[in-house]
């Protein structure tokens, strides 16, 4: 199973503050736009006071070498003996590598089934590497010494084997017998990155592939010991639809029914074969739940799979989480639905393993979404994790969850600080206990970096789940306004 070692540089943290305004009954009130962006005071009068505050540890910065600070990218597909039939790419262009779409951040290290490589630095014939165009390096591989060069990149194509003059990227030696390289977006489609594996020995068909690792505690029983219903193995396929034993309130809708799609999300409407996920928000006409939306592929590796509960110990756990993350809402849960996706692969890498759920949890007027995750291999496909609603009157997009190099991260993110799982209540919140509130003040301290856009919806989120505790509806949108950094 392809793993990213993402190495970050680790540096002594800043820590800030911000102003937030909290409305008081109104329940779709927005605070005033952001301007800049860092972290937060919140203020109003409350006659509650809550605290999140985190560990004050400052480490030592280190020097940022792109040697031991890099992004796994085993990608078999990228293989220099992967050679691609004309009728095959005619039919499937849309499912072609194309390293435009990528959005490359940082440096890489290129892997094959595990097994380190490098890309080539001689002509590679064109419709190999998954795409149309392959791209190799125009030049030497550099010396340690030499520490780190810019070389050109060409693509062959139409029997040139620099048919395409890519745009430059810088390459480094390292220690070990390994080489690192800062990716760029390449100038067209469809052209990729190559992995050399000319010179080595990698069958496709004999390697053993990484021993699974059991799912993590925080997921729902799942499986053929749960009583599983199992998708189809069809690439881009969905479940048939599901009759829900229970009604969903989902942000003022409520379903009678869902599909579980392939591809990694739930809708309600109907079934959806879409491997291409589109950005949260997107403001369309449909309600979509993804836990990791993205071309995922049943077929050669992994379990698509689904269940409901309307009693028993899957209830009195789920009951037990909602009222651990939610503490103020007395909450019994009366309808589980679980769905499911176990060590599939990714389109075209089957020796790629992901796993993550879906559970929706109802009882009362409450409806809630958790998503556990638990390992997730990188990829190049677009992702989005997340919820996003008819007009994108609500939305959330998890953190780093849209750029494929990042989502092994999300084992260990969260939102309710369990690693791995993302809690979210979706009902349309309740109105009676508003009257009540005057308002809650929060004095944060953080030492994540807060000009980051997806730090900034961590923190707004969190947050938010904290007034809805108190009995603020879940409409409730807050948006940054003020910004005071204090350095340390």
């Amino acid at each position: 199973m392809s793993q990213s070692t993402t190495a970050q540089t680790i540096t002594a943290p800043e820590t800030t503050t911000t102003s937030l305004p909290i409305p008081t009954t109104t329940p779709a009130t927005t605070t005033s736009a952001p301007t800049t962006s860092a972290l937060t005071t919140l203020t109003t009068t409350p006659t509650t006071t809550s605290s999140l505050t985190a560990p004050s540890t400052t480490l030592a910065a280190l020097p940022y070498d792109p040697c031991y600070n890099y992004t796994v990218l085993d990608d078999l597909r990228r293989a220099t003996d992967n050679q691609l039939q004309s009728s095959y790419y005619a039919r499937y262009t849309s499912k072609l590598l194309c390293d435009t779409y990528v959005s490359w951040s940082g440096w890489y290290r290129l892997f094959i089934r595990g097994q380190s490589v490098q890309m080539p630095d001689t002509c590679v014939d064109q419709l190999s590497c998954g795409t149309h165009a392959p791209l190799w390096l125009n030049g030497q591989h550099p010396r340690i010494e030499d520490g780190v060069v810019t070389r050109s990149v060409c693509g062959h194509w139409w029997d040139n084997c620099c048919g395409f003059q890519s745009n430059p990227i810088k390459v480094k030696a390292c220690p070990g017998g390994y080489y690192v390289y800062e990716f760029v977006r390449p100038v067209n489609c469809f052209l990729a990155y190559c992995a050399d594996v000319r010179n080595i020995s990698i069958n496709n068909h004999t390697v053993t592939p990484e021993p699974s690792l059991a799912a993590p505690a925080i997921f729902y029983p799942f499986g053929s010991a749960a009583g599983d219903t199992n998708n189809t193995a069809v690439e881009d396929g969905s479940s048939s639809v599901i009759q829900l034993l229970n009604p969903f309130a989902f942000f003022g809708r409520t379903y009678q029914q869902i599909y579980v799609n392939n591809n990694g999300y739930l809708t309600f409407n109907q079934a959806s074969n879409e491997y291409v996920p589109y950005s949260f928000p997107a403001r369309r006409s449909q309600d979509v739940i993804a836990g990791l939306w993205t071309d995922l592929d049943n077929r050669q590796r992994g379990v698509v799979s689904y269940h409901q509960y309307t009693s028993g110990n899957v209830l009195t756990r789920a009951t037990l989480d909602i009222n651990t993350h939610f503490p103020n809402l007395n909450f019994i849960a009366s309808w589980v639905f679980v769905a499911t996706w176990d060590k599939v692969a990714y389109y075209a890498l089957t020796s790629t393993e992901t796993s993550f759920q879906v559970v929706l949890i109802s009882g009362s007027d409450f409806s809630f979404i958790l998503m556990n995750y638990g390992d997730i291999a990188v990829t190049g496909h677009p992702v989005q994790a997340g919820y996003d609603t008819i007009s994108s009157t609500h939305y959330f997009v998890i953190p780093e969850s849209i750029n494929g190099s990042f989502i092994s991260n999300l084992r260990n993110s969260s939102n309710v600080n369990v690693p791995g799982r993302w809690v979210f209540r979706v009902d349309s919140g309740s109105m009676s206990n508003n009257e009540y509130i005057t308002g809650l003040q929060v004095k944060l301290t953080s030492f994540s970096d807060l000009s980051d856009t997806g730090n900034i919806q961590i923190v707004l989120q969190q947050i938010k789940q904290e007034l809805v505790k108190y009995g603020l509806p879940n409409s409730i949108e807050l948006k940054l306004r003020k910004l005071q950094k204090i350095k340390p």
